[in-house]
């Protein structure tokens, strides 16, 4: 009778151990299309006179591939950001769209050959005059849609800053949870598999490194080496913005770790700002170069009324600054009489010699058109302009060239020559991302045919079990019908 109660007991033990297999399997099959999810296999062990129990249940996940999958990642982030920021900075240049100013940067030095046939058309120099206020608002529209790309990227990289707080704070106390160790073993897993989540999230945003601790807790770095999470706690990162409306990013409110985060969401925005500035100071520097030269030639000459040393372009006065730039410029003149096209007073009506030198200035500023052996600049002026650039090679650039080539290299091509090279960056890091991770699924994810097996198995073996408790219990009731 006792042997009959020992049976009865193993196949009793077995009957929950297939149950909670079952369970398992069938999680796995409920969550195939689950992201992030790691599949489980139930371990068996035979115990001698005890049937069959359940070990432990193996979460499925390979560290190594994981952690390749998290550096592509922060990678492919940073390229997709960073590509659709280039991309926003080649549309404001779009001549095609009518976002660029190049067609009217030549429109303005061509109306002035229009003068030139006739100096005493007052209809030529209004329409010159026109152009000139085209131009300039063309430039302050590039000027403020860069600003305004800026100030908008500048708000995307606090709210990230903000979402990886967060998400730092709930892997430290995930890791608190994890450290704890709950009995249920598939608890635990569903913890490992939320750590892998957040992980993940955080790569989005950030380059990081991952420290896999024995305890299945993990301490998360920044590239340099500062401690988002260690351990249980966890350090916020905090955004301000400096004096340029740049974004600043310090750890525990002490560091500045900006020029540090190279990839993530967050490194491709601050790629993105770093060269939206680059733009800004080309642009600057190329309409400092433009007025200064212009209004040079421009005081020499005279206008139709006798007006003299008049600069064309000016500070808006509604603008403060101490140098004309691309945010301020403004044509000075209004009247069209006062365009100084003449060099000699005595000639107002039919002298062009300054408009020609004007026009000279199209193709070279170094020296005057009608004189060549006077330079437009003086070797003081030239330096004290250079002086006031951004990047004293932008002047020398313009005086090898001309305006229109330092525009179409300069604020064109090399955007456009950087967003090539990042949109291929992207599409190699997309393929190597999306290699990996199929090969993570291959080995992490759920295979319907495998589970569909396992479950067939685990059913099978419970539906011995309880055929052996069925038939046990039969048994029994002959052998006590015996007694009777």
């Amino acid at each position: 009778m006792s042997s009959l109660f020992g049976i009865l007991s193993a196949a009793g033990q077995s009957l929950l151990t297939f149950q909670r297999g079952i369970n398992s399997t069938n999680k796995n099959i409920a969550n195939v299309s689950t992201e992030g999810y790691n599949r489980e296999i139930p371990v068996f062990q035979d115990l001698p006179r005890s049937g069959v129990f359940m070990n432990k249940i193996i979460r499925v996940f390979d560290q190594s591939l994981f952690s390749r999958s998290i550096d592509l990642n922060q990678k492919l982030n940073s390229d997709n950001e960073f590509a659709s920021g280039l991309s926003n900075i080649e549309t404001i240049f779009n001549d095609a769209l009518g976002t660029g100013f190049s067609s009217d940067l030549n429109t303005f030095f061509n109306s002035i050959n229009d003068m030139l046939i006739k100096p005493d058309d007052l209809a030529a120099r209004s329409q010159f005059l026109a152009n000139a206020q085209t131009l300039v608002g063309k430039i302050r529209n590039t000027d403020k849609a860069l600003e305004d790309l800026k100030q908008q990227t500048v708000l995307k990289v606090r709210d990230q800053i903000n979402q990886i707080n967060q998400i730092t704070s709930q892997l430290a106390k995930l890791n608190q949870s994890i450290k704890t160790k709950t009995l249920d073993i598939e608890v635990n897993n569903e913890y490992l598999n939320e750590r892998d989540r957040l992980i993940k999230q955080l790569s989005d945003l950030i380059d990081t490194k991952v420290v896999f601790n024995e305890d299945n807790t993990v301490n998360v770095f920044t590239a340099k080496g500062y401690g988002l999470v260690v351990g249980i706690e966890s350090t916020q990162l905090s955004f301000e913005t400096d004096s340029n409306g740049n974004a600043v990013v310090k750890w525990n409110n002490v560091a500045d770790i900006t020029k540090e985060i190279q990839n993530g969401q967050v490194g491709g925005n601050l790629k993105t700002i770093d060269k939206v500035n680059e733009q800004l100071n080309k642009l600057n520097d190329f309409v400092t170069v433009l007025t200064t030269v212009f209004n040079k030639v421009h005081r020499q000459g005279y206008g139709l009324d006798g007006s003299t040393n008049t600069d064309f372009f000016t500070i808006d006065p509604s603008k403060s600054g101490t140098k004309i730039d691309a945010s301020n410029v403004y044509i000075n003149i209004t009247d069209p009489k006062k365009v100084a096209l003449a060099s000699d007073p005595k000639y107002l009506n039919s002298d062009n010699t300054n408009g020609k030198n004007l026009l000279g200035l199209k193709n070279n500023i170094s020296n005057l058109y009608t004189n060549p052996s006077q330079p437009v600049l003086t070797p003081t002026e030239e330096a004290n302009l250079k002086a006031s650039l951004n990047d004293p090679t932008n002047y020398d650039f313009i005086k090898t060239h001309t305006f229109a080539e330092f525009y179409n290299t300069k604020l064109v091509a090399e955007v456009s020559s950087t967003s090539s090279y990042i949109k291929q960056q992207q599409q190699n890091n997309k393929y190597l991302y999306d290699a990996i991770t199929e090969k993570m699924k291959s080995i992490t994810g759920v295979n319907m045919d495998e589970e569909l097996i396992n479950l067939t198995k685990l059913q099978r073996s419970y539906e011995a079990s309880a055929r052996i408790i069925t038939v046990t219990d039969e048994l029994m009731q002959t052998i006590l019908g015996l007694i009777k």
